[in-house]
């Protein structure tokens, strides 16, 4: 019997030897990272392919932090429904504050249960992470009692050099100096000169640009609408050179005009050239839209007539009522249409959107819509696209600040740090 069992280990340390020695010369499936015995190759070591599978946590946390004081969620996602939570201090280990998950949900498409975790409670701050039982563990954030001070102090450095640089658009700037106009109240004078830092950032770019620093001065309405918008803003403190910047762009408008038709730039730049000129003939060319506009319920998807309308609404000079009704009802019309169709675009577990550059865009809308019409419902949307965007995705991805442009996230942070003043 001890001769039989030695004998029958020996033959099947043989057949292993030969299940590896053929194994050694084949190919690797990278669809199973398994060999396969009919891509055999004679080669003297293996060709291993394997495809790791991409894993992601399956509590989804925004990854660059929460307001201390602000609501705080994150999302649970399992094949089991979860019933509690725990917030967990990074650096000490030890549970700071535990939870019961809300609105367990099952989505029979994922064959997931999809929960809420809501640490809104807890206020202090730390490096943190979630966790909960068969789910594991979030990605680390942070709370901070100046979250979004510190974000948008952060992106106002990036701009500056940016500026400095010359790596910035003028669609950028364009944006940037909506959000001074429309939230002047959070930017800072650092150098107490009472002229904003932001609006000295772009004064230094369009000072480059204007005295041929640049390799060439863009030839655009959209820099038309640049140098009126900031001559507007301006004025208050260098009454000369916003003015300079007003003439340039009435003599660089001029110049386009006679070879340009009606299009969403052009009427863009009227809109900042009227509010800041008050010339007749500025007016009469904006009217010349007015038809387009009664027979089109689609132009503010385009940015450039969604910030001629916004423009146009703010003037303080003659204006056209039904225009500026015109105008009102459809920003307030696409508001309510983006409001309902958020939840889908930045669902963490099943969103179904167009990426990150799609996602700003829709967000500046709804932040033009928020702007003239405050809603409370629009603000917390808005947070929800930073949200998605910094992390509480399907794929746990912080796109921020990297993917889209430093100034949509501007725009929409400089919106949350207004907030913060007026409560």
């Amino acid at each position: 019997m001890k001769y039989n069992r030695k004998y029958a280990a020996i033959l099947s340390l043989l057949f292993i030897v030969n299940i590896i020695g053929n194994t050694a010369c084949g190919n690797t499936s990278a669809e199973t990272g398994h060999v396969s015995i009919a891509d055999m190759a004679m080669e003297n070591t293996p060709i291993i392919n394997y495809t790791i599978p991409t894993l992601t946590p399956n509590v989804l946390v925004d990854q660059q932090g929460y307001a201390g004081d602000g609501e705080k969620q994150a999302i649970v996602k399992s094949r089991e429904p979860v019933e509690s939570f725990r917030l967990i201090d990074k650096e000490s280990g030890e549970i700071v504050y535990r939870g019961k998950v809300k609105q367990p949900e099952y989505n029979e498409d994922l064959q997931l249960y999809i929960g809420t975790v809501d640490f809104t409670e807890y206020t202090s701050e730390g490096s943190f992470y979630l966790e909960c039982d068969r789910v594991g563990q979030s990605l680390s954030f942070s709370i901070k009692e100046r979250y979004y001070e510190e974000l948008f102090k952060a992106l106002c450095e990036r701009v500056h050099e940016s500026c400095r640089e010359r790596s910035i658009t003028e669609d950028e700037i364009l944006t940037l100096l909506e959000a001074c106009e429309w939230y002047s109240e959070v930017f800072t004078d650092d150098n107490r000169n009472e002229i904003p830092d932001m609006l000295e950032y772009i004064a230094d770019w369009l000072e480059k640009t204007v005295n041929g620093t640049a390799d060439k001065e863009p030839d655009t309405m959209t820099y038309v609408a640049v140098l009126a918008k900031f001559s507007y803003l301006y004025q208050k403190y260098d009454v000369q050179y916003a003015t300079q910047c007003l003439q340039h762009a009435s003599a660089i408008y001029t110049k386009l005009a006679a070879a340009s038709g009606r299009d969403a730039e052009k009427f863009m730049a009227l809109t900042e050239l009227y509010r800041a000129a008050g010339l007749p003939s500025y007016r009469s060319q904006i009217l010349e839209y007015k038809e387009f506009f009664e027979d089109n319920t689609s132009y503010l998807e385009e940015t450039a007539y969604l910030y001629g309308s916004m423009t146009y609404l703010a003037t303080r000079q003659s204006v056209d009522i039904d225009l500026c009704t015109a105008f009102m009802e459809g920003i307030r019309d696409q508001g309510e249409e983006l409001a309902k169709r958020s939840g889908k675009m930045t669902d963490a577990v099943t969103s179904v959107n167009n990426g990150t550059e799609d996602l700003l865009k829709r967000a500046e809308e709804l932040a033009c819509a928020n702007y003239i019409l405050y809603s409370y419902q629009y603000t917390e949307i808005l947070e929800d696209f930073l949200h998605y965007l910094m992390g509480r995705n399907r794929d746990s991805v912080c796109y921020y600040p990297e993917e889209g442009k430093t100034s949509d996230y501007l725009l929409l942070i400089a919106q949350q740090v207004s907030l913060i003043g007026k409560h």
